[in-house]
């Protein structure tokens, strides 16, 4: 995708925080036992002729304990009301939910947003019913998106990479989940890519790690410019590290959900 007019604006939502995972499941292997804490971001989506979109829905605001069952705990520091009205914006006024993943931490308030249209790939939904990854997706979640999958114009599933807008491209990825997806959008700051989980720590996976110096030797490399060292919770390594690169080699700003770096670089507008 060329990056050219239009460019969008894409706010920081840091509406959550994972306390205790363990860091081997940000990338694999790495200080197994030990644990970290993380933000859990969304993105809001603005711009000319598009309507506003937010990409995925976070921990469930009205049963953050939620995330005991994998083991960690879940801290809500402002519901997604909270955190729209900040930027002017009202639950009713999204119309578009675009889904990186199904996951305990990103699909939990989708029934807050009536209004809108809510996009992943089909093979999203199929995996997060087969049990492939168990409480990562959650009941809770998953049997409202599978009523709402009935629910005429409620839901667009996608079983190929699309533009959705100029400048908005919806690009499906198997680096987490079998149906993660990357939103590829226009900015001021070129080509950012919300990724989802496919990243969970850049400066880890692909600058600089202490336990594995392959990734700053790749880094140092001018051919390559950068590692791919996968995260420790995916469902195919290969296609995590994969994913990795196909993020790193395109993206001007890369935008997961979780790490601090984001809003290090950007602050909380790109």
């Amino acid at each position: 995708m060329e990056k050219k007019e239009p460019v969008y604006k894409i706010n920081v939502l840091h509406v959550a925080n994972v306390i205790n995972s363990d860091q081997s499941n940000h990338v694999l292997k790495y200080h197994q036992g030990e644990k970290c804490n993380s933000p859990t971001y969304s993105y809001l989506i603005t711009g000319e002729n598009i309507p506003p979109m937010l990409v995925d829905t976070g921990i469930m605001e009205r049963f953050p304990q939620i995330m005991r069952r994998l083991g960690m705990d879940g801290v809500i520091l402002k519901t997604y009301e909270e955190a729209l009205g900040e930027l002017g914006y009202k639950l009713e006024d999204i119309k578009v939910i675009l889904h990186t993943h199904l996951h305990i931490d990103h699909a939990g308030n989708d029934d807050l947003f009536p209004n809108a249209k809510i996009i992943m790939p089909r093979k999203e939904l199929m995996f997060a019913v087969a049990g492939i990854m168990d409480e990562q997706y959650p009941a809770e979640y998953i049997t409202y998106l599978v009523e709402q999958s009935h629910v005429p114009g409620r839901m667009r599933l996608i079983d190929c990479d699309i533009n959705i807008a100029p400048g908005i491209r919806l690009e499906i990825n198997e680096a987490h989940t079998w149906g993660s997806m990357n939103i590829c959008v226009n900015t001021r700051k070129g080509l950012a890519i919300m990724c989802g989980d496919v990243i969970y720590d850049e400066t880890l996976q692909c600058h600089e790690n202490d336990v594995f110096l392959d990734v700053a030797e790749q880094c140092k490399n001018p051919i390559q410019g950068f590692g791919d060292r996968p995260t420790g919770n995916n469902w195919n390594n290969w296609a995590a590290k994969m994913g990795v690169v196909d993020v790193m080699s395109k993206a001007d700003v890369v935008l997961p959900s979780h790490d601090p770096r984001v809003v290090q670089l950007y602050g909380y507008e790109i």
